[in-house]
Protein backbone atom coordinates (compact mmCIF):
# COMPACT_ATOMS: atom_id res chain seq x y z
CA UNK A 1 0.00 0.00 0.00
CA UNK A 2 1.71 3.55 -1.50
CA UNK A 3 1.13 6.10 1.63
CA UNK A 4 3.82 8.63 1.30
CA UNK A 5 3.14 10.80 4.25
CA UNK A 6 1.70 10.65 7.73
CA UNK A 7 -1.62 12.32 6.62
CA UNK A 8 -2.41 9.33 4.00
CA UNK A 9 -1.20 6.81 6.69
CA UNK A 10 -3.33 8.04 9.01
CA UNK A 11 -6.34 8.77 6.65
CA UNK A 12 -5.79 5.12 5.23
CA UNK A 13 -6.31 3.53 8.32
CA UNK A 14 -9.74 4.64 8.60
CA UNK A 15 -10.68 3.43 5.68
CA UNK A 16 -8.90 0.16 5.54
CA UNK A 17 -9.13 -2.45 8.50
CA UNK A 18 -6.28 -5.21 8.54
CA UNK A 19 -5.71 -4.01 5.02
CA UNK A 20 -8.94 -4.70 4.05
CA UNK A 21 -12.17 -2.50 3.44
CA UNK A 22 -15.63 -2.60 2.70
CA UNK A 23 -17.25 0.53 1.31
CA UNK A 24 -20.61 1.29 0.48
CA UNK A 25 -21.08 3.81 -2.38
CA UNK A 26 -24.34 6.04 -2.12
CA UNK A 27 -22.64 8.48 -5.00
CA UNK A 28 -25.12 6.83 -7.70
CA UNK A 29 -28.05 9.68 -7.68
CA UNK A 30 -25.40 12.57 -8.93
CA UNK A 31 -26.31 10.71 -12.40
CA UNK A 32 -29.12 8.55 -12.31
CA UNK A 33 -30.85 10.54 -9.92
CA UNK A 34 -33.03 9.49 -6.71
CA UNK A 35 -33.64 5.36 -7.08
CA UNK A 36 -35.35 3.24 -4.83
CA UNK A 37 -33.13 2.82 -1.40
CA UNK A 38 -31.06 5.88 -1.89
CA UNK A 39 -33.76 8.56 -0.93
CA UNK A 40 -32.11 9.43 2.68
CA UNK A 41 -28.58 9.19 2.45
CA UNK A 42 -28.64 9.57 6.60
CA UNK A 43 -30.51 5.77 6.62
CA UNK A 44 -27.94 4.24 4.55
CA UNK A 45 -24.51 5.86 6.39
CA UNK A 46 -26.56 4.27 9.47
CA UNK A 47 -27.07 1.10 7.38
CA UNK A 48 -23.26 0.75 6.68
CA UNK A 49 -22.45 2.05 10.32
CA UNK A 50 -24.60 -0.32 11.92
CA UNK A 51 -23.65 -3.56 9.90
CA UNK A 52 -20.13 -3.61 9.26
CA UNK A 53 -18.80 -1.41 6.31
CA UNK A 54 -15.58 0.40 6.84
CA UNK A 55 -16.12 3.94 5.14
CA UNK A 56 -19.30 5.32 2.62
CA UNK A 57 -18.49 6.92 -1.06
CA UNK A 58 -20.80 10.03 -1.08
CA UNK A 59 -21.15 13.73 -2.56
CA UNK A 60 -20.53 16.48 -0.29
CA UNK A 61 -24.38 17.68 -0.39
CA UNK A 62 -25.33 13.41 1.21
CA UNK A 63 -22.78 13.82 3.58
CA UNK A 64 -24.05 17.10 4.77
CA UNK A 65 -27.59 15.35 5.24
CA UNK A 66 -26.53 12.53 7.01
CA UNK A 67 -23.35 13.98 8.96
CA UNK A 68 -25.19 12.99 12.27
CA UNK A 69 -24.73 9.18 11.09
CA UNK A 70 -21.36 9.06 10.15
CA UNK A 71 -19.72 7.51 13.84
CA UNK A 72 -16.44 5.65 12.76
CA UNK A 73 -16.97 5.41 9.02
CA UNK A 74 -14.48 6.48 7.05
CA UNK A 75 -15.54 8.91 4.41
CA UNK A 76 -14.48 8.51 0.72
CA UNK A 77 -15.46 11.84 -1.35
CA UNK A 78 -16.82 11.59 -4.61
CA UNK A 79 -15.13 15.17 -6.03
CA UNK A 80 -16.18 14.51 -9.59
CA UNK A 81 -19.13 14.02 -11.71
CA UNK A 82 -20.74 13.92 -15.20
CA UNK A 83 -23.38 15.00 -17.16
CA UNK A 84 -26.51 13.53 -16.08
CA UNK A 85 -28.38 10.56 -17.84
CA UNK A 86 -30.36 12.91 -19.35
CA UNK A 87 -27.86 14.90 -20.83
CA UNK A 88 -25.76 12.05 -22.60
CA UNK A 89 -22.47 9.85 -22.55
CA UNK A 90 -20.70 9.46 -18.90
CA UNK A 91 -17.55 9.66 -20.53
CA UNK A 92 -18.16 13.31 -20.33
CA UNK A 93 -16.83 14.72 -16.43
CA UNK A 94 -15.93 17.90 -14.49
CA UNK A 95 -14.99 18.56 -11.03
CA UNK A 96 -17.25 19.30 -8.12
CA UNK A 97 -14.78 20.21 -5.74
CA UNK A 98 -10.77 20.20 -5.25
CA UNK A 99 -9.02 17.91 -2.98
CA UNK A 100 -8.20 20.44 -0.51
CA UNK A 101 -11.96 21.65 -0.14
CA UNK A 102 -12.66 17.87 -0.11
CA UNK A 103 -10.17 18.06 3.04
CA UNK A 104 -12.47 20.78 4.95
CA UNK A 105 -15.64 18.45 4.28
CA UNK A 106 -13.79 15.48 6.48
CA UNK A 107 -12.89 13.77 3.39
CA UNK A 108 -10.50 10.66 4.53
CA UNK A 109 -10.33 9.80 0.79
CA UNK A 110 -11.11 11.04 -1.97
CA UNK A 111 -12.23 9.22 -5.22
CA UNK A 112 -12.56 10.62 -9.22
CA UNK A 113 -13.39 8.43 -12.28
CA UNK A 114 -11.42 8.07 -15.35
CA UNK A 115 -12.49 5.93 -17.72
CA UNK A 116 -9.68 4.78 -20.63
CA UNK A 117 -9.95 2.89 -24.22
CA UNK A 118 -13.05 4.68 -24.98
CA UNK A 119 -12.29 5.62 -28.18
CA UNK A 120 -12.25 9.25 -27.96
CA UNK A 121 -8.45 10.38 -27.74
CA UNK A 122 -9.56 14.34 -26.42
CA UNK A 123 -11.96 12.75 -23.69
CA UNK A 124 -9.51 10.40 -22.49
CA UNK A 125 -6.77 13.10 -22.50
CA UNK A 126 -8.69 15.25 -20.71
CA UNK A 127 -9.94 12.35 -17.91
CA UNK A 128 -5.72 11.35 -17.53
CA UNK A 129 -5.41 15.51 -17.25
CA UNK A 130 -7.58 15.73 -14.51
CA UNK A 131 -6.66 12.29 -12.54
CA UNK A 132 -2.98 14.01 -12.88
CA UNK A 133 -3.73 17.59 -11.89
CA UNK A 134 -5.78 15.95 -8.46
CA UNK A 135 -3.00 13.15 -7.49
CA UNK A 136 -0.44 15.90 -7.60
CA UNK A 137 -2.80 18.39 -4.99
CA UNK A 138 -3.33 14.35 -3.20
CA UNK A 139 0.24 14.63 -2.50
CA UNK A 140 0.97 17.63 -1.46
CA UNK A 141 -1.82 17.73 1.10
CA UNK A 142 -1.52 14.09 2.62
CA UNK A 143 -4.88 13.30 1.18
CA UNK A 144 -5.40 9.53 -0.51
CA UNK A 145 -6.43 9.11 -4.09
CA UNK A 146 -8.73 6.41 -4.97
CA UNK A 147 -8.96 6.29 -8.99
CA UNK A 148 -11.75 5.01 -10.04
CA UNK A 149 -10.32 3.32 -13.72
CA UNK A 150 -12.45 1.12 -15.50
CA UNK A 151 -11.66 -0.15 -19.13
CA UNK A 152 -14.88 0.89 -21.58
CA UNK A 153 -13.23 -0.93 -24.90
CA UNK A 154 -15.96 -1.71 -27.69
CA UNK A 155 -14.53 -5.42 -28.64
CA UNK A 156 -15.39 -6.76 -31.68
CA UNK A 157 -16.80 -9.77 -30.22
CA UNK A 158 -20.59 -8.72 -29.15
CA UNK A 159 -20.14 -10.98 -26.01
CA UNK A 160 -16.72 -9.59 -24.70
CA UNK A 161 -18.93 -7.05 -21.80
CA UNK A 162 -16.21 -7.04 -19.71
CA UNK A 163 -13.21 -5.67 -19.84
CA UNK A 164 -10.14 -8.10 -20.57
CA UNK A 165 -8.21 -9.07 -18.13
CA UNK A 166 -5.05 -7.58 -20.20
CA UNK A 167 -6.94 -4.42 -20.39
CA UNK A 168 -7.73 -4.21 -16.81
CA UNK A 169 -3.82 -4.58 -16.13
CA UNK A 170 -3.60 -1.59 -18.07
CA UNK A 171 -6.38 0.48 -15.78
CA UNK A 172 -4.63 -0.89 -12.74
CA UNK A 173 -1.11 0.33 -13.61
CA UNK A 174 -2.50 3.59 -14.58
CA UNK A 175 -3.34 4.03 -11.12
CA UNK A 176 0.24 3.58 -10.16
CA UNK A 177 1.77 5.54 -12.86
CA UNK A 178 -0.94 8.46 -11.78
CA UNK A 179 0.01 8.26 -8.32
CA UNK A 180 -3.13 6.96 -7.31
CA UNK A 181 -2.78 5.12 -3.58
CA UNK A 182 -5.99 2.42 -4.56
CA UNK A 183 -7.98 1.85 -7.85
CA UNK A 184 -11.77 0.75 -7.47
CA UNK A 185 -12.46 -1.30 -10.74
CA UNK A 186 -14.45 -3.86 -12.04
CA UNK A 187 -14.19 -7.71 -11.78
CA UNK A 188 -14.25 -9.44 -15.15
CA UNK A 189 -14.71 -12.62 -14.08
CA UNK A 190 -11.43 -14.12 -14.76
CA UNK A 191 -9.47 -15.27 -11.72
CA UNK A 192 -6.28 -15.86 -12.95
CA UNK A 193 -6.20 -13.12 -15.15
CA UNK A 194 -7.57 -10.54 -12.82
CA UNK A 195 -5.05 -11.82 -10.07
CA UNK A 196 -1.98 -11.22 -12.75
CA UNK A 197 -3.58 -7.74 -13.31
CA UNK A 198 -3.75 -6.91 -9.74
CA UNK A 199 -0.29 -8.20 -8.78
CA UNK A 200 1.28 -6.22 -11.43
CA UNK A 201 -0.75 -2.85 -10.39
CA UNK A 202 1.34 -2.91 -7.03
CA UNK A 203 -1.70 -1.17 -5.51
CA UNK A 204 -4.91 -2.74 -3.31
CA UNK A 205 -7.10 -2.51 -5.74
CA UNK A 206 -11.29 -2.73 -4.45
CA UNK A 207 -13.54 -4.26 -6.65
CA UNK A 208 -16.44 -2.30 -7.91
CA UNK A 209 -20.25 -4.07 -7.60
CA UNK A 210 -21.41 -2.71 -10.58
CA UNK A 211 -25.35 -2.96 -11.29
CA UNK A 212 -27.56 -5.40 -9.91
CA UNK A 213 -27.72 -8.90 -11.57
CA UNK A 214 -30.31 -10.90 -12.42
CA UNK A 215 -29.68 -13.51 -9.49
CA UNK A 216 -29.74 -12.08 -5.54
CA UNK A 217 -26.61 -14.60 -4.53
CA UNK A 218 -24.71 -13.74 -7.84
CA UNK A 219 -22.34 -11.13 -6.14
CA UNK A 220 -21.55 -13.58 -3.62
CA UNK A 221 -19.66 -15.68 -5.62
CA UNK A 222 -17.94 -12.77 -7.55
CA UNK A 223 -16.95 -11.22 -4.19
CA UNK A 224 -15.29 -14.48 -3.13
CA UNK A 225 -13.45 -14.84 -6.51
CA UNK A 226 -11.97 -11.10 -6.81
CA UNK A 227 -11.00 -11.37 -2.68
CA UNK A 228 -9.29 -14.94 -3.27
CA UNK A 229 -7.16 -13.34 -6.85
CA UNK A 230 -6.10 -10.04 -5.00
CA UNK A 231 -8.58 -7.55 -4.24
CA UNK A 232 -7.97 -5.59 -0.87
CA UNK A 233 -12.24 -4.60 -0.36
CA UNK A 234 -15.30 -4.27 -2.50
CA UNK A 235 -17.60 -1.15 -3.09
CA UNK A 236 -21.13 -2.32 -3.12
CA UNK A 237 -23.60 -0.14 -3.26
CA UNK A 238 -26.82 -1.20 -6.04
CA UNK A 239 -26.88 -4.60 -4.38
CA UNK A 240 -27.11 -3.74 -0.99
CA UNK A 241 -29.67 -0.87 -1.26
CA UNK A 242 -31.08 -1.80 -3.99
CA UNK A 243 -32.01 -5.31 -2.37
CA UNK A 244 -34.84 -6.41 -1.21
CA UNK A 245 -32.21 -7.21 2.19
CA UNK A 246 -30.21 -4.89 2.14
CA UNK A 247 -28.94 -5.00 5.89
CA UNK A 248 -28.53 -8.83 5.33
CA UNK A 249 -26.73 -8.53 2.01
CA UNK A 250 -24.26 -5.89 4.10
CA UNK A 251 -23.86 -8.49 6.47
CA UNK A 252 -22.75 -11.27 4.32
CA UNK A 253 -20.82 -9.15 2.75
CA UNK A 254 -18.97 -7.99 5.17
CA UNK A 255 -18.10 -11.59 6.08
CA UNK A 256 -16.45 -12.37 2.58
CA UNK A 257 -14.38 -8.96 2.39
CA UNK A 258 -13.26 -8.67 6.04
CA UNK A 259 -13.81 -11.70 7.43
CA UNK A 260 -12.66 -14.35 5.17
CA UNK A 261 -15.93 -16.28 4.53
CA UNK A 262 -16.80 -18.55 1.36
CA UNK A 263 -19.26 -17.60 -0.78
CA UNK A 264 -21.15 -20.55 0.56
CA UNK A 265 -20.49 -19.26 4.03
CA UNK A 266 -22.01 -15.62 2.97
CA UNK A 267 -25.08 -16.89 1.58
CA UNK A 268 -26.02 -18.74 4.52
CA UNK A 269 -25.32 -16.00 6.67
CA UNK A 270 -27.87 -13.78 4.20
CA UNK A 271 -30.38 -16.14 4.80
CA UNK A 272 -30.17 -16.90 8.05
CA UNK A 273 -30.75 -13.17 8.83
CA UNK A 274 -33.37 -12.57 5.88
CA UNK A 275 -35.25 -15.48 7.91
CA UNK A 276 -34.37 -13.73 11.56
CA UNK A 277 -36.30 -11.23 9.72
CA UNK A 278 -39.68 -13.18 8.61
Amino acid sequence: MIATCMGKQLRMRRIFRNGKALVLPLDHPIYFGPQRGTESPAKLLALAREHGATAVLLTAGALRQAVAEVGDLGIILRIDTTITHLGGPDTIMHLLHNATEAAALGADMVVLNCYVGIGDPAIESALLTKLAAVSAECERIGMPLCGEIIPRVSYTNPAQTMPTSADLAVAIRLGLEYGCDVVKTVYNGDPEGYAKAVETGHLPVIMAGGPKGAGEMDIFHQLHEAMTHGASGAAIGRRVWGSDHPAASLMAIRALVLEGASAEEAIAIYNGAVAGKS
